[in-house]
């Protein structure tokens, strides 16, 4: 009985340790995301052109740069809300791996 909740626990911890690294790896890409996008509307900011080339995929687009700065920003937006979500999801994957560390702990010493 004790074996097969200890193999379910430790199953259990295998899982939640790889979502958290899945979490933190894209945790770092969305804030890289978000500073690319606060560096770029702060450097468009400082260009006294009124119209700039934007990068799309393999073509540039000769657009705006208010319409192309209030893009960023709304951007940067939705990158800090996903963020949160993502610390939400960090936060609830790390309480369990450490909630099933410590009972794995108390199952062992019993």
């Amino acid at each position: 009985m004790s074996q097969n909740i200890l193999q379910e626990m430790a199953s259990s911890l295998r899982s939640s340790k790889a979502q958290l690294e899945v979490v933190n790896m894209q945790l770092s890409r969305l804030e890289r995301q978000q500073k690319l996008a606060s560096v770029t509307a702060k450097e468009l900011e400082s260009y006294p052109v009124e119209n700039v080339w934007r990068s799309c995929g393999k073509m540039f687009m000769f657009q705006d740069k208010a319409k192309y700065v209030t893009e960023l920003s709304q951007d940067e937006k939705s990158v800090e809300e996903q963020i949160k979500a993502m610390k939400i999801k960090q936060h609830y994957l790390q309480t369990t791996v450490d909630n099933t560390v410590e009972s794995l702990r108390r199952v062992v010493q019993q």
